[in-house]
């Protein structure tokens, strides 16, 4: 991948830009109320990450007809809004006019929009429970839904594979959006509950293994696939898209991402979903 991107957590990523699609000036009337529906918020009084949330509407407008990840726009716009995971009251008023912005491009592969919007949605660092910014965004979040899915068809590269699935996850709720983040990313961390061990999880001749140091990866802690039959709804949905999408690759580490493995240290039975 090249380029730059955010996950979502709101940590800079390397990807590939996308191409300009439709813009505002190309909705339909009904969708350009929608899209002045943002100057009816008084901004002003909100605040982004940083103060106020004034020039929010104006970097929104702008960034409406750019798809490129490098932009200045989307940079201060993630800057603003979704800086390392953490958000703002502002973040979740320029929800709706992401998801319209998302929704009008289906073509672009990798949108920022779609990104950004899903990040908002997945933080746990804001003034509102993420059940309640789910509650107060829902439609926002099932209009995009099939948005997301689609773009499981237009990418090819593993990487762009579970950014994709992450954007799903993160749309569904889903425990897995964190750790198809950190897959792709190949920076997967937790601690053993039992001894409380910090343990890395690390790529290795097409095996995920558990290792308590990320430079010495040992066999003995290979992790043990899942049973497809087995998963339950979110894996089971995750698996299903990546069937319908052709991306094989992809589907055998999500079954090592559901596995099963022990704890190098202390021998305890370990699953990434704990």
């Amino acid at each position: 991948m090249t380029g730059c991107q955010h996950d979502l957590t709101g940590a800079r990523r390397v990807r590939p830009g996308g191409t300009p699609t439709r813009t505002a000036g190309d909705a339909s009337d009904d969708e350009r109320r929608q899209w002045l529906a943002v100057g009816m918020t008084d901004w002003s009084r909100l605040r982004d990450i940083y103060g106020s949330a004034a020039g929010v509407p104006a970097l929104l407008d702008e960034a409406a007809s750019v798809s490129d990840w490098d932009a200045p726009v989307w940079q201060e716009l993630w800057s603003r809004l979704c800086h390392q995971g953490t958000v703002a009251p502002a973040s979740y008023e320029a929800l709706p006019t992401l998801a319209r912005i998302a929704g009008t491009r289906g073509d672009v592969a990798v949108d920022p929009a779609l990104f950004l919007a899903s990040a908002i949605i997945a933080s746990t660092d804001g003034p509102l429970h993420r059940a309640e910014v789910r509650r107060l965004h829902a439609t926002h979040i099932d209009g995009l839904r099939p948005v997301a899915e689609h773009k499981l068809g237009l990418v090819r590269a593993r990487v762009d594979v579970l950014y994709a699935l992450g954007v799903v996850a993160a749309l569904d709720g889903s425990v897995w959006q964190r750790g198809l983040t950190g897959l792709a990313d190949e920076e997967i961390e937790l601690d053993c509950r039992s001894c409380g061990e910090h343990l890395y999880l690390e790529p290795a001749d097409g095996r995920l293994v558990m290792t308590t140091d990320a430079d010495l990866v040992d066999a003995d802690g290979s992790v043990h696939p899942a049973d497809p039959a087995q998963l339950g709804p979110a894996e089971t949905r995750l698996v299903g898209l990546c069937r319908a999408h052709d991306h094989a690759e992809v589907e055998t580490e999500l079954l090592q991402l559901f596995g099963r493995t022990r704890c190098p240290s202390c021998g305890a039975e370990l699953t990434l979903a704990d």
